[in-house]
């Protein structure tokens, strides 16, 4: 055969052997075809593929001539021609096997098999990591240098499909992992556990569940305000596990947390080459495609996504970045603000047309300090659970410290809450807890976070009216003459204080300073800006 009907049928090997590799999910078809095609090619007898095992420190196969169905060969990683191209990650070609002090016969014992010659290369990943050798056997000729290049060249790509492969086991795994814990949770749910627990006995918090209870069924918007830290998505989560939706996924999105452009890609996908290295990846809102999207703080979303989320709602499609077809989704969509996103419409910050299409059901969530009645049933609440997950022994509060907490004003509200009291637990030796001086410092600091107007004025949405005649998106504790009761003057004044001390202590490190305050980088960010926080000269 000439030289170039030789090139011809390795190329046309090669394109075989790159097809194989690109669609074969199973590791023991892949290496043996990946086996079989090359050491046809090569004009051998036969061939194996040896994958290193880094626990047991072994080399094994399930390819080798003479082998069983299901067999498979081990040996130590030290010994034999395999175990030595491994060891140095060079190619080794033996013109005769039994003449070579590194051949281990043992193998062929095991076989049955005669082995004359040696072809062996490294499998080398792109990240230099040796995970194996590629060995072809019995060449009537001894094997040439243009033997090995093409072998080297099937090894490099043969070492890619083997950790793709093995990529794909691994995600398989996690897949029935998560399908069986699915199952599960389903199960539960339909026993009536999972449903997350909105604590109160108070009239407001009686008047939220109600809300909860009957929005849940319908397939209504639901647009959640209060401050920071009144559980906002708690009851969003509530929501959904009441639904016709709660055993399809609920996923969670902090519009405030991400920064306009990766917010996009989050939120509609991407398509695989937009950018150099970028996979294809769905959007949230086709991951959540049969049940619920939470979209916190959708008031921080920039404009040019509120409309292009606005589409996607009116459309029920999402075209993912660098996209060119719509995907359907099937999503009911809840939302949460401590904004007051009537405000926010006339700044133009926030779309109109986006506001009514959220906020077809208003609820709002009191702050704690106007609901002082729920705060023994909350503080004991919260104990509990953070004793379960310390897995603390048992303790309670004494009388003073529950009665200090119903006294407390609650800037931060649940959230502040349930850190004061972890902190509590973990500083408290005896089994009863004190909080008198902690409470004292948590005053002495002022809120860690806004206390933010209500982002539905009473008139807005369709909220539904109660028994009593309050209608549910109303803010709870608002004076009836329709005075403003908050202070946010004081607010923004204690708000660029803690701002100011949490820059000073980390040098001007915002992603520090926002793991310190408890809020997100592009959170803090845009406080710096509206409040024109310059903190080098320690002023606002």
């Amino acid at each position: 055969m000439s030289e170039s009907a030789q090139r011809a049928d390795a190329l046309a090997a090669l394109v075989r052997i790159g097809n194989i590799f690109h669609t074969e999910t199973s590791l023991d078809r892949l290496l043996s075809v990946i086996v079989q095609e090359t050491y046809l090619l090569l004009g051998a007898e036969a061939g194996s593929i040896f994958l290193l095992d880094t626990e047991t420190d072994e080399v094994w196969s399930k390819v080798a001539t003479g082998l069983k169905e299901g067999e498979v060969i081990r040996m130590p990683k030290s010994i034999g021609i395999v175990g030595r191209v491994i060891e140095t990650g060079e190619s080794i070609n033996v013109p005769d096997a039994y003449s070579d002090p590194r051949f281990n016969p043992d193998v062929d014992k095991a076989t049955g098999y005669r082995t004359r010659t040696i072809l062996c290369v490294p499998l080398t990943t792109l990240h230099g990591e040796t995970i194996g050798a590629f060995q072809v056997l019995n060449k009537r000729q001894p094997f040439a240098v243009a033997d090995e290049e093409i072998l080297r060249l099937i090894a490099s790509q043969a070492c890619t499909a083997i950790e793709n492969v093995q990529l794909y086991d691994d995600l398989q795994s996690a897949h029935d992992q998560l399908h069986a814990e699915n199952v599960t949770l389903k199960q539960q749910l339909k026993k009536g556990y999972g449903h997350p627990a909105i604590v109160g006995d108070s009239s407001a918090m009686q008047r939220v569940k109600e809300v909860v209870r009957k929005v849940a069924s319908s397939n209504a918007s639901v647009l959640i305000t209060g401050e920071p830290g009144t559980g906002k998505e708690l009851v969003a989560r509530s929501i959904h596990n009441q639904s016709p939706r709660a055993g399809e996924p609920f996923v969670p999105l902090n519009c405030a947390a991400l920064p306009e452009s990766l917010l996009e890609a989050e939120l509609f996908g991407i398509e695989k080459g937009v950018a150099t290295g970028v996979s294809q990846r769905p959007g949230l809102l086709v991951q959540a495609s049969g049940g619920t999207i939470f979209l916190d703080e959708i008031g921080d979303m920039p404009q040019s996504t509120q409309a292009k989320l606005l589409r996607a709602l009116q459309e029920r499609a999402v075209r993912p970045l660098g996209g060119t077809k719509e995907v359907a989704v099937d999503i009911r969509v809840l939302s949460a603000t401590n904004h007051n996103l009537m405000r926010e419409i006339q700044a133009k910050r926030f779309r109109e047309d986006l506001f009514y299409r959220l906020n077809v059901f208003p609820i709002h969530l009191p702050p704690l300090r106007e609901r002082t009645g729920d705060v023994p049933l909350l503080a004991k609440f919260i104990l509990n659970n953070v004793l379960k997950v310390m897995g603390a022994p048992a303790k309670t509060f004494s009388d003073g410290s529950l009665e200090a907490m119903e006294r407390h004003p609650w800037p931060g509200n649940i959230r502040e809450m349930e850190n004061l009291i972890e902190r509590a637990v973990i500083l408290s030796e005896g089994p009863r807890i004190e909080l008198a001086e902690l409470l004292q410092e948590a005053a002495a600091a002022g809120a860690p976070e806004p206390a933010a107007d209500p982002a539905v004025p009473p008139s807005a949405g369709l909220g539904a009216e109660l028994g009593d005649g309050t209608v549910a998106g109303a803010p709870f504790g608002a004076d009836p003459a329709g005075e403003e009761l908050r202070l946010p003057a004081r607010v923004q004044t204690l708000e660029t204080s803690l701002i100011l001390k949490a820059l000073e202590r980390t040098r001007g490190n915002q992603l520090q300073a926002a793991k310190l305050l408890g809020i997100s980088r592009e959170g803090l960010r845009k406080k710096i800006g509206r409040y024109q926080v310059d903190w080098r000269a320690g002023r606002a």
